[in-house]
């Protein structure tokens, strides 16, 4: 099954937590996500985009490796 490159109504759902799209995108501007807004006002989500902010953040929050042998920052 191939995956679409935008993210479903569904998933967006999901990931938003609403169904109305004007707070859908509210959400989005707040979270910082990438979108575009198509003519019928529904935010897009490029699937390659969201993969790119999971993984951009998850960089950010590097572990204290230190902490798990006992050390103190």
């Amino acid at each position: 099954m191939n995956e679409s490159i935008i993210l479903t109504d569904d998933e967006l759902q999901l990931l938003t937590g609403r169904k109305n799209k004007s707070l859908q995108i509210k959400w989005l501007k707040e979270n910082n996500f990438y979108f575009h807004v198509n003519l019928l006002g529904k935010p897009i989500i490029l699937r390659a985009s969201l993969n790119q902010k999971v993984i951009i953040e998850n960089k950010q929050q590097e572990p204290d490796f230190g902490a798990l042998n006992g050390k103190e920052p």
